[in-house]
């Protein structure tokens, strides 16, 4: 048999390394922002919400009053339509109260947050 080639010799451990990093990745969760409906029905809409540390979610209203009960915790800046930035320091457990509202969000600490958002939907409306 001829001895094997360079390329022969460092493919396997190559492809090895690849999928090894891919299933990293893939294991370490999403890097976007993401949302999924949890709940709905004529009363409540239940969405959880993921933040990744330095992601944003886009420009979107909120035409009711929520709940929003924090399941890991961090820093959030709140950009309202009019151009305002507030910062919420959310701990694990925290639950907050919140009007309707225009704005985007954006995860400016290190660490993920994950947010559990009820929104009322026969809230009287104020």
């Amino acid at each position: 048999m001829p001895p094997r080639t360079r390329w022969q010799r460092l493919a396997p451990p190559a492809l090895l390394a690849l999928a090894a990093l891919g299933l990293s990745v893939a294991l370490a969760g999403s890097t976007d922002f993401t949302q999924k409906l949890v709940l709905q029905n004529e009363r409540v809409r239940a969405q959880m919400n993921y933040y990744p540390a330095g992601t944003s979610s886009p420009e979107h209203e909120h035409k009711t009053s929520r709940v929003v009960v924090v399941v890991e915790g961090g820093t959030l800046e709140i950009h309202d339509a009019s151009g305002k930035v507030s910062t919420l320091s959310l701990k694990n457990g925290d639950i907050v109260w919140r009007g309707p509202e225009k704005h985007s969000i954006t995860n400016t600490g290190s660490t993920p947050v994950r947010l559990v958002e009820i929104d009322v939907l026969d809230c009287p409306k104020k």
